[in-house]
């Protein structure tokens, strides 16, 4: 009712029945096959205001940085299953799991295109990091960035032919930019200490959030990318970071150690509204569905 109340009155889109998913330590279960204590990081759904939440995975390992499919339906991350950390799929509703990458090397990060059929992710198979992009299922490998640094953190653009990432090419972490087959690097973010984990709004919105140093923590901030603004959305309490926006760009999802340890809260994209999320263990990396 919420979501037709908006569309019809307003003419937006609504978020009443989108999903969140993230990471949480709550179980405190140790990590299995491995002579250090740790504690595994699970998989979890929630609805959009941090009700029913569930787990997905169960398998004692560290798992991370999930991302939404576009239909809603698969949730793509890495785990520390193997010998090294893979991207895997979960299908949710399936109740199947893909492993696309191998154990050779490390891969992380890995994000749906806007349209379902590639993934970009970061990892080092070739020695340091990079960004790399395969196709659904794992297959047709491709390199897109290629230097002596560090790439990492892809998020596609609302169209799928533009790929923003962190490098830090340039003396310290910030934002870049390329086209969808690596060409064009150019640097968006100039007025940081560090910059990192950038996410592009959906349309109509033509933006990108990021968590921006701010002395010796982070902030969420917004760079339009039609005008090369910045505004800053959180106040500096704690630190905040990994933004991820909802279906219509007008919310954002982010972890904040505002209250002690990291928990997911929302707002709104001018900073307004902020609501927390979570509230048991230690919870990281959330992403919204579509």
């Amino acid at each position: 009712m919420s979501d037709e109340i908006h569309q019809t009155q307003a003419n937006l889109r609504g978020f009443a029945r989108t999903k969140l998913t993230f990471v949480s330590d709550r179980d405190n279960e140790r990590v299995v096959d491995t002579v250090e204590t740790r504690t595994g990081r699970e998989l979890y759904v929630s609805d959009y205001d941090g009700a029913n939440q569930m787990r997905v995975t169960a398998n004692r390992r560290l798992n991370i940085s999930p991302s939404w499919s576009p239909d809603g339906r698969s949730i793509a991350y890495a785990s520390y299953t193997r010998i090294q950390p893979q991207i895997m799929v979960s299908n949710v509703y399936q109740g199947t799991r893909e492993v696309l990458t191998d154990e050779k090397s490390s891969a992380f990060l890995p994000v749906f295109s806007p349209d379902g059929t590639r993934i970009v992710f970061m990892s080092q198979r070739d020695g340091n990091s990079e960004i790399y992009v395969m196709n659904r299922n794992g297959s047709d490998v491709r390199r897109l960035t290629n230097n002596q640094f560090g790439e990492t953190a892809p998020t596609w653009s609302p169209t799928g032919t533009q790929i923003a990432f962190t490098s830090d090419r340039s003396g310290s972490a910030q934002i870049w930019l390329m086209d969808a087959d690596g060409l064009n690097q150019r640097r968006l973010t100039f007025g940081e200490s560090n910059a990192d984990r950038p996410t592009w709004s959906p349309a109509p919105f033509n933006e990108i959030a990021y968590a921006g140093q701010s002395g010796p923590g982070y902030d969420i901030r917004i760079f339009d990318v039609a005008t090369g603004q910045t505004r800053t959305l959180t106040d500096g309490v704690g630190t905040n970071e990994s933004p991820a926006f909802s279906p219509n760009g007008r919310h954002i999802a982010f972890v904040s150690s505002r209250l002690g340890k990291m928990n997911i809260f929302t707002m709104a994209r001018d900073g307004k509204g902020l609501r927390q999320i979570t509230r048991v263990g230690a919870n990281t990396y959330p992403n919204w569905s579509k």
